[in-house]
């Protein structure tokens, strides 16, 4: 099969029927992640089913005019990233699946932001403008589903694998017969090998580093045991075997650690201020805050003071 040039798209083979898609310029930082597109196979499922596959409306409709009609579509969990452009699938007839309760985040912005601790920290007013810019629009009817369940479409079944640490109903996906693992948004976020981003993620208050070590390892031992093949939110496909995922992960754990640790010690040795995360968050350590202004910057301060105080909790230099 000889894939289709389509502009701002990057279409890879995973297998003979089964791609993987990714948006090269997104509008926003957060509008989308790429995702998997399950072709039909005979005597496995007659339409297309969607993994998680984020992107801007005209070019749903132009994969769904290629490789559509597509019947099904299941997100991972309810981050921006991940659901910002869901309703323009099912406006094409598929049926949306996510899992419980960041489900609800994709019927209602309101729901993203008291679900995710927004509300304690600031004003829905600033929320309606992230969803504005990253072209939020809610779907009608999300079939819920919980972190763990077994997802049947005809003769195609998905195990969806919880991965706590980065949200409360995140999942990664595996696709035994097929020998695929899917880890979605666990943190490796190399577009190539050998490159670099941001890793984890974990700024919210449901986050927690210890599950989020316990999902690498897991992630890791479904991969190198049952797996051929891993994909992800944002990255290049990996071969079995190659740990390489996971160590960047743990690396980028123990980097943050590192970041946090050191700023803790500059406070110590000047003496000249208390160690609070206020104090830690005028340091820049992990956004470039100063430079942003508005919405994005309480939004950016939020995520960072959860990152951070993380860190704080974990820090040899505080106990």
């Amino acid at each position: 099969m000889q894939l289709p040039n389509i502009e701002n798209l990057e279409i890879n083979k995973v297998t003979d029927d089964i791609l993987k898609i990714h948006q090269i310029k997104p509008p926003f930082r957060f509008s989308c992640c790429d995702g998997l597109v399950i072709l039909p196979k005979k005597e496995r499922n007659s339409n297309s089913i969607v993994l998680d596959l984020n992107i801007e409306p005209y070019l749903v409709k132009k994969v769904n005019e290629i490789y559509g009609p597509v019947s099904d579509y299941v997100c991972s969990h309810g981050h921006m990233d991940h659901i910002a452009h869901v309703h323009q699938w099912e406006s094409l007839g598929a049926k949306i699946y996510a899992p419980f309760p960041e489900s609800t985040y994709l019927q209602n912005l309101k729901n993203f932001y008291r679900g995710f601790g927004f509300s304690k920290a600031m004003d829905y007013s600033i929320i309606q403008k992230f969803g504005e810019v990253n072209g939020y629009k809610k779907c009608k009817r999300v079939n819920s589903f919980k972190p763990g369940d077994l997802l049947e479409f005809e003769d195609f079944t998905i195990e969806t694998i919880p991965f706590l640490g980065h949200s409360k109903s995140h999942i990664g996906f595996l696709l035994a017969k097929e020998r695929i693992i899917h880890i979605s948004c666990l943190g490796f976020d190399q577009p190539n090998p050998g490159a670099d981003g941001f890793g984890p993620w974990y700024g919210f208050d449901e986050c927690l580093i210890e599950q989020y070590l316990k999902d690498i390892d897991l992630a890791e031992e479904i991969f190198l045991e049952q797996a051929d093949l891993l994909t992800s939110s944002h990255s290049y496909i990996v071969k079995n075997p190659d740990s390489t995922p996971f160590n960047y992960i743990r690396g980028k754990i123990r980097k943050n650690q590192t970041i946090v640790d050191q700023a803790i010690l500059s406070f110590i040795a000047s003496n000249k201020s208390e160690i609070t995360l206020e104090n830690l968050l005028k340091f820049d350590l992990f956004f470039p805050k100063k430079k942003m202004k508005g919405f994005l910057l309480e939004i950016y301060n939020y995520w960072e003071s959860g990152i951070i105080s993380k860190h704080l909790e974990r820090s040899k230099y505080l106990k």
